[in-house]
């Protein structure tokens, strides 16, 4: 068995979710976890699932689309998905409080896959994100930029990020004090 990690759209409607993993089932994709994304265009599903070795990206692509998905991505996954989500985002948090991890780094494990980049000056604009970037601004100052091609950020995303900034200021001011 192989990990997986697909993401998808469907429609925020019951039952669409169901679709979509009963046409991963007809495949003998086992799904692990998944994780709901609220947006303005739909639900984006995240999951961790265990295909059977034969099974390709293609395979997958196909399964997802059959069962009503939009944008589908998908990725091979490691065992380190295994690990759930609030543990995982918990551990990034303590390794910025006690410096073992940079911001940037934190940032970085928690979205996967992106590139970050940092500018001195703070006022660029206002921190926001769109499908293919984030703009924060750093509680060092500056501001740190966030990109990646796919998948799309979700404001979920944003949220976790934003909060993971705010945890970093936070333990500025009481290191500083």
């Amino acid at each position: 068995m192989t990990l997986w990690r697909i993401r998808a759209t469907v429609d925020d409607r019951p039952g669409f979710l169901s679709v979509l993993t009963a046409s991963l089932a007809l495949r003998k994709v086992n799904i692990l976890s998944v994780q709901v994304h609220t947006t303005e265009s739909g639900a984006v599903d995240d999951f961790l699932v265990e295909a059977p070795d034969q099974l390709t990206a293609g395979d997958l692509l196909e399964a997802v689309q059959r069962g009503r998905g939009r944008d589908p991505w998908i990725a091979r996954a490691d065992v380190r998905g295994l690990i759930d989500e609030p543990t995982r985002v918990l551990a990034l948090a303590a390794k910025v409080i006690d410096e073992t991890s940079t911001l940037e780094e934190a940032i970085a494990s928690l979205l996967g896959n992106c590139d970050i980049s940092w500018r001195a000056e703070s006022s660029t604009g206002t921190a926001g994100f769109t499908a293919t970037g984030m703009q924060l601004q750093d509680p060092a100052g500056g501001t740190l930029f966030v990109r990646r091609h796919a998948p799309a950020f979700t404001p979920a995303e944003y949220a976790r990020a934003q909060a993971l900034v705010a945890l970093a200021s936070v333990a500025g001011k009481r290191t500083a004090a």
